[in-house]
């Protein structure tokens, strides 16, 4: 798997702000953008017809995610409110593109999922669930969620100040993105971990 295609699709299933405020969201992304990846469709084998109702699902999931992110929140109170109108468009339109999927392709999209993002699943409550996480378990990966999320508001921080360029911004944040799904793995068992990875399904090969 080439390391580019596999850090734009980590890019896009972070979209939906697992990284940020919130760990509540059942589907890690935004699914009309994800659908949209020429890889994730030849994968999943979607038809003209399903391409072309994503099509149009996308095309309305970035103008009403638009309107949220053009608002430029400055204090913290406005973008911990912006975060959570945006994660409302996210549920909302991720419902719409993965119905116009069969249930085998949701079910390889959730695979494909679990490859790219790894550790970051550990977010998700019915993984959670599934892999019968402890209630210490659980704090733990909040903890390191919580730790991350001020990491990545400093590194957001130094870009907006002018004390860090775009290209180092964006490796600072590749390289914690990498770690940061270490950290959640090394919470599971051995046990748990053999489940994880037993979810993945066969490999997916971005172009």
């Amino acid at each position: 798997m080439k390391s580019s295609s596999l850090a734009f699709l980590l890019s896009i299933f972070l979209l939906a702000g697992l990284a940020g405020a919130s760990a509540a969201d059942d589907f890690p992304g935004a699914a009309p953008v994800i659908l949209g990846n020429a890889s994730v469709r030849r994968d999943l084998g979607l038809s003209k017809s399903q391409c072309g109702q994503l099509d149009q699902i996308r095309s309305q999931y970035k103008e009403t995610a638009r309107s949220v992110t053009a608002r430029h929140p400055e204090t913290l109170t406005e973008k911990k409110a912006a975060n959570s109108a945006l994660a409302q468009v996210n549920r909302q339109f991720n419902a719409k593109a993965i119905a116009v999927l069969t249930a085998a392709q949701a079910q390889r999209l959730d695979q494909i999922g679990h490859q790219t993002l790894g550790g970051w699943m550990l977010l998700i409550p019915r993984i959670q669930m599934a892999l019968q996480l402890s209630g210490k378990q659980i704090s733990a990966i909040e903890a390191i969620r919580k730790q991350g999320e001020q990491f990545v508001s400093g590194v957001n921080a130094d870009f907006e100040a002018g004390t860090l360029g775009l290209q180092d911004r964006l490796e600072t944040l590749r390289c914690w993105r990498i770690n940061e799904s270490k950290k959640f793995l090394r919470v599971l068992t051995p046990a748990q971990k053999k489940t994880l990875s037993a979810s993945q399904g066969s490999d997916f090969k971005p172009a």
